[in-house]
């Protein structure tokens, strides 16, 4: 490669965009006069190199002009291996064309658009899931579409560690270097040879249109820095946290105290733009806490942006994933998806279903804890410093311990019902106790949970009861719920259950305080679960701030029925008597 490079453009078209439509506009005119005279048979054969040197700059102008204002266009016009074939550092793989791009990374390159155009100064603060190239946007392409329109003089690319932010900076030397497209079109802002460039090492480079791109990481100093008379103008700070520099509240603190008193006043403020996008590791971190300020645009995007409606079946094929027993788990979970794919993709929308498909995001989470991933994939993570349920701190048993011991036990049901036409949002959760009359210990047996129609749960109420027969099956009676209560009365004696009585529940307290009652049970080992009753675990875990506690309600329920039930007391008759 020719190390002075001279681009098609002259940079006063590139940074001034009204010169450059006055060129785009003498060369369409120019052009124009060359077809007329080519179609006619009358162009000079001098004149035929220059319309191909006219249309080859008029070419590199209108993407220069589109990709100003739209980093979409950019990233893919000039990061694509369709579109620069030969350049190393594509990100966008072969095959696939912005025509293809998932709504996230149109918003997401819509609002560096504004920051580079529109409102040099903005504060934004995104939290958006890992795996969605975030970084590719925002720590890769923009970088680089700053320095070629020379919008900044002072760019600071942030992160977790030296080592992450060194290799952004990096990445967008080396494209400035090396990628013949880019550099085609826009020349040479820096020597492939370090030698030739003033400054050029792992921290930091200056282009030669004057601007300093910098590596820094969390808790660094970063009082006066300068490049010459500018400070930073653009701050982007990508994934400052991880479960390394969070797991202590005395270090979240410090993240805390080190953005507000050294990032933050590091600009000026008509000038610097601050650009923070992360995935939330902690529930009341930095990023939050960044998330909650006035002056700051933010917004949370999670994996899943609509769930399915047929969640039972996809429950059905995540507890397939989950059996550790079964060699060929994967392969019966996609065959089951296969069998069932129409009824299972309904209702389901993904943030990028290109990358991360509803089953590939499914099978994640069943290769790691809930805690995980709704921390990575949903960014809501479980705030254990104030978690109510802790899941290491419970009690949990296997069913063969009380199945033995069944002449010491007695059951108590409880169905959480939940209306609505496909019950998205809601499961419809049946739960089971076993109540052990010697020492009033309760162990969770059973607990069902799905999000089908209440009248398929009806079907499940009368199963659990020829199941278990339980002394008391409760049901919440509230509004239209009650409909359901009698029509499962009438359903029991159809069916002949005639053991179990039938319990109408109006409760009087909020759900939340009714599940935060089980908390001294739990603590005391005196409610116990089994470790396969993984959506009750779930939700227990990220109560009270979870999507979902249906599971949890039921649970209350039936220990509340079982509670209330006196237990007998035997008197040994006196002698004489």
């Amino acid at each position: 490669m020719d190390e002075n490079v001279v681009g098609l453009v002259d940079r006063k078209y590139i940074e001034k965009k009204d010169e450059r439509r006055k060129r785009m506009k003498i060369l369409a005119e120019i052009l124009d006069s060359f077809r007329i005279l080519a179609k006619k048979g009358v162009l000079p054969e001098s004149k035929k190199a220059l319309a191909y040197d006219y249309k080859e700059e008029f070419e590199a102008l209108h993407r220069i002009d589109r990709s100003e204002g739209d980093i979409l266009y950019f990233a893919y016009t000039y990061f694509s291996e369709d579109e620069n074939y030969e350049n190393q550092g594509n990100l966008i793989p072969e095959g696939i064309t912005i025509e293809d791009a998932p709504d996230f990374h149109i918003e997401l390159t819509d609002i560096l658009n504004v920051v580079s155009n529109e409102e040099i100064n903005k504060r934004i603060a995104w939290s958006a899931p890992r795996g969605h190239a975030k970084s590719a946007y925002l720590s890769n392409v923009f970088p680089i579409h700053q320095v070629i329109f020379n919008k900044r003089k002072y760019i600071l690319i942030i992160s977790e560690t030296d080592s992450a932010a060194k290799k952004f900076v990096e990445w967008v030397g080396n494209e400035l270097k090396h990628n013949e497209k880019l550099r085609r079109d826009f020349g040479e802002l820096l020597s492939p040879s370090k030698a030739l460039n003033d400054k050029d090492n792992q921290e930091a480079f200056l282009t030669k249109t004057g601007t300093l791109v910098e590596a820094a990481s969390i808790g660094k100093q970063l009082r006066g820095k300068r490049n010459g008379s500018h400070r930073p103008d653009l701050v982007i700070c990508d994934d400052l946290e991880s479960s390394k520099n969070t797991n202590t509240v005395e270090l979240v603190q410090k993240n805390i105290d080190w953005f507000d008193k050294v990032v933050i006043p590091i600009g000026d403020p008509a000038r610097t733009a601050f650009v923070y996008m992360g995935t939330t590791v902690v529930s009341n971190g930095l990023l939050q806490h960044v998330m909650s300020k006035a002056d700051f645009q933010s917004k949370t995007f999670a994996a899943i942006v609509s769930p399915p409606e047929r969640g039972d079946l996809w429950d059905e094929l995540e507890t397939k994933l989950r059996d550790a027993e079964n060699p060929n788990r994967l392969e019966d979970a996609k065959s089951f998806y296969e069998l069932n794919r129409e009824e299972m993709d309904k209702g389901v929308k993904v943030l990028w279903e290109g990358r991360w498909t509803y089953f590939a995001l499914i099978v994640q989470k069943a290769n790691m804890t809930s805690r995980a991933f709704n921390s990575e994939f949903m960014n809501n993570p479980i705030d254990t410093e104030n978690a109510i349920f802790k899941l290491d701190a419970l009690t949990y048993f296997d069913y063969d311990e009380i199945h033995e011991k069944k002449k010491f036990f007695e059951y108590y049901s409880a169905w959480d019902i939940a209306l609505g036409k496909n019950n998205r949002s809601d499961y419809n959760a049946i739960v089971t106790v076993a109540r052990d009359k010697r020492t009033g210990i309760f162990y969770v047996v059973d607990a069902w949970a799905k999000k089908v129609p209440a009248h398929e749960a009806l079907e499940q109420a009368l199963k659990i009861m020829r199941k278990y027969k339980p002394k008391v099956f409760a049901v919440e009676t509230v509004a239209a719920q009650h409909d359901f209560y009698r029509q499962l009365k009438e359903a029991m004696t159809k069916t002949g259950i005639y053991g179990t009585k039938l319990q109408p529940i109006v409760s009087r307290t909020k759900k939340e305080e009714r599940i935060e009652m089980l908390e001294p049970l739990v603590e005391n080992g005196a409610l116990r679960f089994m470790r396969h009753q993984r959506l009750l675990l779930e939700q227990l875990e990220q109560f009270p701030n979870g999507t979902n506690d249906d599971v949890p309600d039921a649970l209350q329920m039936a220990v509340d029925i079982g509670t209330r039930m006196k237990r007998r007391t035997y008197y040994k008759k006196p002698k004489g008597l």
